[in-house]
């Protein structure tokens, strides 16, 4: 049966995973709010979170709204492929770690130009790292970010599988928004973890441009630019407290990319 289909199981095992997830981040949310407030007597502002998973719901409309294109336009490039990957344990495995690859270099675009910072930043806006900080993203971005994944389709990749691997390199970071769990030296050096997300949050880019992998730290050492948390750093932009509004926190820095533009 076509992977793409309503009908498949593939298919519906996709819907299935993104409510799944969905569900747990927001559960482990609360919990880590209570260990925040009951342990370190440091609850997450509920400010933050409302603003964070406010932003989410809009980007998740905007998502919705645009998913038909994105489908659209994978089905066209599949069918220029030479040839399609047969699925089996192994392709997964190969896809995923393709897929880290691609996050990698997307990630480290985004911040080495102007313009993906622009779109980026308000994912580094908050001040305070907690789990719905992983939903606090770039909406322009949010809705162009599957399209660099499309080579993959082109290799022969079926396209809904891109989509679910996607989804799943994405939800390996959630638990990395947190300043709950400290360092963790079996994994730090190998995997995405909060001490490494730490740095990548810090408010300083020269931290900040720095450990770029979704799942793995290979491709941060392997092209230099892993760091290690060196201790507590401030978190954030590095300009000013962008406060609570979401539309100044999704267009302050692109409008600051446009003035630079008619500044020439």
């Amino acid at each position: 049966m076509f992977v793409g289909s309503e009908s498949s199981p593939l298919y519906l095992w996709f819907r299935g995973l993104s409510l799944g997830l969905a569900v747990g981040l927001i559960t482990l949310a609360f919990l880590e709010s209570a260990v925040r407030h009951l342990v370190f007597a440091r609850p997450v502002d509920k400010r933050t979170i409302t603003v964070n998973l406010g932003m989410w719901a809009f980007e998740l409309v905007l998502r919705t709204a645009s998913g038909g294109l994105r489908w659209l336009v994978f089905s066209a490039a599949a069918t220029f492929a030479p040839f399609t990957w047969p699925l089996h344990p192994l392709t997964w495995v190969l896809l995923y770690v393709v897929v880290d690859l691609f996050y990698y270099s997307r990630h480290r675009l985004l911040h080495s130009t102007r313009l993906g910072w622009a779109l980026h930043a308000p994912h580094h806006a908050s001040t305070d790292l907690s789990l719905t900080s992983a939903l606090r993203l770039g909406w322009i971005q949010r809705v162009m970010d599957d399209f660099f994944y499309l080579p993959l389709v082109l290799l022969g990749a079926p396209p809904l599988a891109v989509f679910i691997v996607v989804e799943l390199n994405h939800a390996s970071q959630l638990w990395c928004h947190t300043e709950v769990i400290g360092r963790i030296p079996l994994l730090d050096r190998f995997l995405n973890t909060p001490s490494n997300h730490r740095v990548h949050h810090a408010r300083n880019r020269s931290y900040a441009d720095s450990n770029y992998g979704a799942t793995f730290m290979l491709w941060d050492k392997l092209f230099g630019t892993y760091r290690p948390e060196p201790g507590t750093l401030p978190l954030g932009w590095e300009r000013p407290y962008a406060g609570a509004n979401p539309f100044v926190i999704q267009f302050r820095g692109l409008q600051e990319w446009l003035k630079t533009l008619t500044a020439k």
